[in-house]
């Protein structure tokens, strides 16, 4: 598994490390930037916000040296995805190589020491909706607010939350403003599963993660019914819950969305029926779970599976 898909169209390529240090600091956290060695101008930056969150991926490529005073109310995860980050707080420090991850706290200070070919995804958290988060399961906060050991994880021993953060990027590509900017759904499911992976001073993993009811309902009707077109209207309906209340059951239950769990079930299906035999070719399975777009099809069961359809039935033939 890479995190090669841990990216965003670019705002800035080929540019100086000052044009992108300036954009990080209107949009990202304030900051001060001290370029340590500069052969050419090859930094890159892409950035989007989507459903609440900032997302941004970034390289200075350049040695250089960025000192944040503190990060205002927003908590920050950085992916390193190439080359590598030396991240101080203080006396102690770590060193970030790719696929570590690590959760920077609000008012702290930090320094960042990049590679010149480091590259990270960071991800702009709002302090007030992980207090929101915590709030509705716990029914208060700790005394000294949420916060996160200064231990890194690396996400390659955790592909559940790849495939989560590849999702949030492939939708933010693509995303209905209306609905996702309205309810926030896809911040849910990330504060969720940052709050089970990363240590912090919440102990809410079992709550986050205990048995409802009603998902195995709705996921018997999803398999029900796996090769038509399910709405989440469908889901409210048979359910008896809201929109809202089932994007959140699915948040906490099962760390996706509706959308993304249904995308994933039909693509199991589809790996299904190419490995017994049972379909022709890849066009004909694919209509059948009503993928329409086959290059889009083949991109995702790519990335669930680490091969194209066509490649899963030449193995059958």
């Amino acid at each position: 598994m890479t995190l090669e898909i841990f990216s965003l169209p670019l705002r800035f390529n080929f540019a100086r490390p000052e044009a992108v240090s300036e954009f990080v600091n209107q949009k990202v956290g304030r900051h001060t930037l001290e370029v340590i060695k500069c052969d050419a101008a090859r930094s890159r930056l892409g950035f989007k916000e989507f459903s609440g969150l900032g997302l941004t991926s970034i390289s200075y490529g350049s040695e250089v040296r960025v000192k944040s005073p503190e990060l205002e109310s927003v908590f920050h995860l950085q992916i390193i995805t190439r080359g590598t980050c030396y991240v101080s707080f203080g006396y102690e420090g770590v060193l970030l190589g790719v696929g570590d991850a690590i959760m920077l706290n609000p008012f702290e200070l930090i320094i960042l020491e990049y590679s010149s070919d480091c590259e990270k995804l960071i991800v702009n958290i709002p302090e007030s909706s992980i207090q929101t988060t915590v709030l509705s399961e716990l029914g208060c906060l700790p005394k000294p607010g949420v916060r996160f050991a200064r231990r890194p994880v690396n996400l390659l021993r955790f592909p559940s939350l790849v495939k989560l953060f590849e999702a949030v990027l492939l939708e933010a590509g693509g995303c209905d403003a209306e609905i996702f900017g309205a309810f926030d759904f896809y911040k849910e499911v990330v504060i969720n599963k940052i709050l089970c992976t990363f240590d912090n001073n919440v102990p809410i993993e079992k709550n986050l993660n205990r048995p409802h009811p009603q998902i195995e309902e709705i996921s018997r009707y999803i398999e029900k019914n796996i090769k038509k077109d399910i709405t989440i209207d469908e889901l409210s309906k048979i359910s008896n819950l809201s929109v809202r209340s089932i994007y959140s059951l699915f948040s906490k239950t099962l760390s996706t969305t509706p959308k993304n769990y249904i995308k994933n079930q039909k693509l199991n299906r589809v790996r299904e029926d190419l490995l017994n035999g049972s379909v022709r070719n890849v066009t004909e399975v694919a209509l059948d779970y009503g993928f329409s777009h086959l290059g889009r099809l083949s991109s995702d069961y790519k990335r669930l599976f680490g091969e194209s359809p066509s490649k899963t039935l030449r193995k059958v033939c």
